[in-house]
């Protein structure tokens, strides 16, 4: 179902908007932004409908950057789809439940070529799937039609990483075909399932049915050229750039870099990389190296191993508040070091999961994101309401540089490096910006405070000027091989924000956001 989201507030537009803007300077694979697991989230408990698909759009507008999905091998029409069920052959034996809203008997022979949504009892449980979403009705529906084609603009533009972890469906009961809504809903509710008994079986699952190999025309990198081919940045442009030392690491330019997000989003306007997750399908059905011009390895951008944390297994709520500062240290062009673990992994793609068991507080996705890691909403909760209030709480904790309820209409965030203007707003003297005990806040700039100066070409060491300033001269005492900057990633916040802690106490410092030069 389509969840009933509360409107966006302006200045969450505006943080959204700012947040992505200073990171244009930024290579892809530092991004720090919520992700989400479609299946676990939303699929799952909510019916892999195409209605419950329209949430992906308000998801992404929020924030989100990266998106996890289960793709499904129907063996039978040798594509993939999105509802993890076949129908058996002859399923007879495992109908016996009735279900409201069925025909007389209770019992459908199987779907329909007129009906879209179809409930499957698989392992006593009922599961409402648009037989119809295959990969490709994703990519043009959902991709391109509700997201890309209504955000196609400098104002709204962003760049996602869609990870696909490739499974085989199951042969499953048909309980009923019917509208989507009259019966799915009811039935979904009353058995909603685990994520592992969707999964544990995935590979030996379609033993039983016909298996026909995938061809070069039918493949998933086939669909997304035919689909989305302008929109997407793949590995081929990756060597590419790599060859011509556009690509960077976190400190420099690397011949083991990724690009720029500005390079991505404004120069070339691509839209999405495709990634692969975990691989269940045997390779005697789908042959994923018909895949690697189009999409990246695992290797490329991992989903798993050292650089993916599970926030069971390290940090707890209860250290996580107890923590005053950064749980994480990281010197300048070093390992980010996990201190309560010991852990020591490469600021690149780095991700953190929550389960069903421990969901993401506010606190804890803030933390992992001041460590340099994007937050992955995995958790399978009941109810809509459940849902709803999870990720709204999620995607709001998701924005590591304003404070909530920032920035004010008086400032319009203009960095240095050529941020796009938030129109609106006034008070001249209420104009910049500053870092404070709790992130960024519009404060007037004739206020004097310590200046945050960053070291050339070390976007991790920071120091304080030697006296405090209005903004207007703020420029003026950033001295030696220093300049007045600003945090653009929150890695790099948590280090002047554990500096400012340290030698500012509780006073603010300002960096370099203002919109002095806007007109009121």
């Amino acid at each position: 179902m389509a969840l009933n989201w509360p409107s966006l507030a302006l200045s969450d537009e505006y943080a959204i908007r700012s947040q992505r803007d200073l990171t244009l300077n930024v290579s892809i694979d530092q991004l720090v932004n919520p992700a989400i697991n479609l299946n676990t989230v939303l699929l799952e408990p909510l019916n892999y409908t195409s209605n419950t698909l329209t949430n992906f759009a308000a998801i992404i507008r929020r924030g989100a950057s990266r998106v996890f999905l289960d793709l499904y091998w129907n063996s039978r029409t040798s594509n993939w789809q999105l509802c993890p069920f076949i129908a058996e052959d002859n399923n007879s034996s495992n109908t016996s439940t009735a279900v409201s809203g069925t025909s007389s008997d209770g019992i459908d022979s199987g779907p329909s070529s007129s009906s879209e949504t179809v409930i499957f009892l698989y392992n006593g449980r009922a599961y409402t799937c648009n037989t119809t979403i295959t990969f490709s009705v994703f990519l043009s529906d959902i991709l391109k039609e509700q997201w890309i084609h209504h955000t196609d603009d400098n104002l709204n533009a962003q760049t996602i990483v869609l990870t696909m972890n490739l499974r085989s469906a199951k042969s499953a009961a048909v309980l009923n075909v019917g509208d989507e809504g009259s019966v799915g809903t009811t039935v979904t509710q009353q058995a909603t399932t685990s994520v592992s008994s969707l999964r544990s079986d995935s590979v030996t699952s379609t033993a039983s049915q016909a298996t026909v190999a995938a061809t070069d025309l039918d493949n998933l990198a086939s669909q997304i050229e035919n689909v989305l081919g302008e929109y997407v940045y793949t590995p081929v442009m990756l060597e590419l750039d790599r060859s011509k030392n556009l690509t960077w690491n976190d400190t420099a330019v690397s011949s083991q870099g990724w690009p720029l997000l500005q390079n991505v989003l404004f120069k070339d306007f691509y839209r999405v990389l495709f990634s692969f997750g975990d691989i269940d399908v045997p390779s005697s059905e789908y042959d994923t190296r018909l895949d690697f011009d189009y999409i990246f390895s695992a290797d490329d951008i991992p989903h798993s191993g050292n650089g993916a944390l599970l926030y069971t297994s390290k940090f707890s709520s209860a250290e996580l508040e107890a923590i005053p500062s950064s749980v994480c240290t990281i010197s300048d062009g070093d390992d980010i070091a996990i201190t309560s673990s010991g852990a020591r992994v490469n600021p690149s793609w780095l991700i953190a999961s929550d389960t069903s068991d421990n969901p993401f507080s506010a606190v804890a996705m803030l933390q992992y994101m001041k460590c340099g890691f994007s937050p992955v909403l995995n958790a399978t909760l009941g109810s809509s309401n459940e849902i709803l209030q999870y990720l709204v709480s999620a995607l709001e904790s998701g924005r590591w540089s304003w404070k909530a309820g920032q920035p004010t209409e008086e400032l319009e965030p203009v960095p240095t490096g050529g941020a796009t203007p938030i129109t609106g707003g006034s008070g001249e003297m209420r104009r910049c910006a500053a870092l404070t005990e709790d992130r960024w806040t519009v404060e007037n700039c004739f206020s004097k405070y310590l200046v945050a100066c960053r070291v050339a070409k070390s976007p991790y060491n920071w120091t304080l000027s030697q006296k405090k300033v209005s903004y207007y001269d703020s420029i003026s005492v950033c001295t030696g091989n220093t300049i007045l900057s600003v945090p653009r990633t929150a890695l790099q916040n948590t280090m002047l924000q554990t500096l400012r802690q340290s030698v500012a106490g509780s006073d603010p410092v300002w960096i370099d956001m203002n919109s002095i030069e806007q007109p009121v």
